[in-house]
């Protein structure tokens, strides 16, 4: 059984590597290729076409760079697979990208199925249309997508978020520190984003906040985990111009540990917020795109918050901050907020156990069997 895969970004590297690992488990002579991330790449044993990291560029207008290459990509991809069609194409996050390869392959009679909901709910509802034609099945992560699809005649199902079952929920705070060799009284973890484009945006004003806070109070150190060694090596270049480096621990890997070392969270608004979330650790965000992208996402949002567990429990327990009001001082005072109210750390953690029960299920096993369900 031959399955065709492309999955973008580190979040949908993991689901792409929990997904695999069931499929194997059902079918050890199971073979996949295409697109993987680092966790892909080692479930297979083998390297992808190319680097999930490639499809990682956020906002409206800034993948029109790139398109080029992202076109060239998709045309080798569809070329490729039309010669020699898998079982089956499960295209991974990544919308712009494999909606429209799916469109393509579903065209020449591959089925195919797109893992994690593209935000319909938030703009851009017209894709539905685009989706109804291009795909078998929706594997959708929030509780209430799938009634979206089903109300345009599009099989979609909820699998649940994989998150909810594999953070170490019982590592302590001190058991992570020793880990990441972290000594300091107080500490902010502190994550720019795992795209180059949202670190080039967020990782100086990161770095700004941070000179401030340890201005204030030089028993405050930072951890920062990074996706790859690109990022690593460009976040690193951002602090050293800020001359805040040695303020920092940058790590490659081990987010879930540098949240639960730190009493307070500050990140780029995507899968690391509602992890933070999901963890328990008073958190703020930010997003920042381009002046243009962020002219036409303006136009087009059409909810109330752009941070999921807000999205979630329909109301702002996470400090959010987008484009110009992410400032370094309006980051910095929610910050001082979240590190000396303890009364907010409280109502923002007690809020924050709801969201555990509502996207509670096993994702993989689901997600899997869904799969094998349309072979």
């Amino acid at each position: 059984m031959r399955i065709g895969i492309v999955a973008g970004e580190a979040s949908g590297d993991s689901l792409g590597a929990g997904l695999m690992n069931e499929m194997i488990n059902l079918y050890p002579d199971i073979r996949f290729e295409g697109i993987f991330g680092p966790k892909m790449e080692k479930i297979t044993g083998n390297t992808g076409w190319a680097s999930s990291e490639e499809l990682s560029v956020m906002g409206v207008l800034e993948p029109l760079k790139i398109l080029p290459k992202l076109l060239r990509l998709r045309g080798t991809l569809v070329k490729r697979w039309s010669e020699n069609p898998p079982d089956i194409f499960i295209g991974i996050d990544a919308p712009e990208f494999n909606l429209s390869l799916e469109k393509k392959l579903h065209k020449r009679g591959i089925k195919t199925v797109h893992y994690v909901s593209p935000s319909i709910w938030a703009w851009r509802k017209n894709r539905i249309k685009t989706i109804r034609k291009s795909v078998d099945k929706v594997l959708c992560l929030l509780p209430f997508e799938p009634d979206l699809y089903h109300a345009y005649g599009v099989p979609a199902v909820f699998v649940g978020h994989p998150l909810v079952k594999k953070l170490p929920y019982e590592m302590k705070k001190y058991t992570a520190r020793k880990k990441l060799q972290i000594s300091s009284e107080t500490v902010i973890a502190v994550l720019p984003g795992s795209r180059l484009s949202e670190i080039k945006k967020l990782g100086p004003i990161f770095a700004r906040v941070a000179k401030l806070i340890v201005s204030q109070n030089k028993k405050i150190s930072f951890v920062s985990p990074m996706a790859s060694q690109s990022t690593y090596d460009q976040f690193e270049n951002i602090l050293l111009s800020n001359n805040i480096r040695s303020a920092f621990n940058v790590i490659k890997g081990y987010s879930h540990e540098a949240m639960i070392a730190a009493d307070i969270v500050l990140l780029a608004s995507g899968t690391a917020a509602l992890e933070s979330a999901l963890l328990s650790k008073p958190t703020v965000a930010a997003y920042k795109v381009s002046a243009p992208s962020y002219f036409i996402l303006n136009k087009l949002v059409k909810t109330s918050y752009f941070t999921l567990p807000n999205i979630l429990l329909n109301k702002e327990i996470i400090p959010e901050f987008i484009q110009n009001k992410a400032s370094d001082i309006n980051l910095f005072d929610s910050i001082s907020e979240c590190l000396y109210n303890k009364n907010y750390q409280q109502n923002m953690i007690n809020n924050f156990t709801q969201l555990k029960s509502q996207l509670d299920a096993d994702t993989d096993k689901l997600a899997a069997s869904e799969v094998l369900k349309l072979l």
